[in-house]
């Protein structure tokens, strides 16, 4: 008999089988919530692809992202651009790794699951809105066999190093989810576990820069002087896509 605990989110009562730490491999949702929320922000990076975004599914669980093989992909892809094709690879390759990548899709004002405030070694209860406050939106960090990645879905941080591509201002705009789950959990949390040297910084802002441009969005871009070392990367590097991610 499968054993069930209650979640309480701000009152709501959720009933769900505890078996997030059985599952391993892949992206896995912290809860059946955050699973949904990371299915919807991938639809939402390729939201004017409709054969990529039908082949992100979640398996029968509810938690985890089901794996998709190289067949599947290279079939929605074939037509696109190298970005498109790269972010697409770059999902492809998190979700069918060996390690496992949880992720907490959440509010400020919802309470941090107990997966989350024990990777970050914070106490129990905590809510979303420290994770902004403190880590600007989201956080990815070692956990387990894998990584733990903290995405606010309303995140209200101004990150002031998006550059104006034309003139070369910096201006202040807020994270978006999908762009932060592309951010931590591809740049940060892929990169940490490959070993990546630059997965601290680059790896980061240059996934955050495609998401854009997978977007349709090419007239700015985050040169990286709010982020981690603040070592100001210049256009070129900025809109690099990390070598492990680029389609081949």
């Amino acid at each position: 008999m499968k054993t069930l605990y209650i979640k309480s989110i701000d009152g709501c009562t959720d009933f769900q089988d505890k078996i997030v730490h059985i599952l391993s491999g892949g992206i896995i949702g912290v809860s059946k919530i955050s699973a949904a929320r990371i299915l919807n922000e991938i639809h939402n990076t390729f939201y004017n692809y409709p054969d990529i975004k039908k082949i992100f599914k979640l398996e029968s669980n509810n938690l985890k992202i089901s794996r998709i093989s190289r067949s599947v992909l290279d079939n929605a892809i074939r037509r696109y651009n190298t970005d498109i094709r790269s972010m697409a690879f770059a999902y492809f390759l998190v979700i069918n790794d060996s390690n496992t990548h949880y992720v907490d899709m959440t509010f400020t004002y919802e309470t941090l699951n107990n997966i989350s405030t024990e990777a970050l070694n914070i106490p129990n209860g905590t809510k979303g809105e420290y994770a902004d406050n403190h880590y600007g939106g989201g956080v990815n960090t070692s956990y387990r066999n894998g990584t733990l990645s903290v995405i606010l879905l309303n995140s209200k941080i101004d990150i002031g190093d998006f550059t104006y591509a034309p003139n070369n201002v910096n201006y202040a705009r807020f994270s978006t989810p999908a762009e932060l789950l592309s951010h931590e959990l591809l740049g940060h949390g892929y990169g940490r576990v490959i070993g990546s040297p630059t997965y601290r910084h680059e790896d980061a802002i240059q996934m955050s820069n495609l998401y854009w441009r997978v977007r349709g969005y090419n007239n700015f871009y985050r040169n990286g002087n709010y982020h981690g070392t603040q070592i100001i990367l210049n256009k070129r590097i900025a809109n690099k896509i990390p070598p492990h991610f680029i389609y081949h």
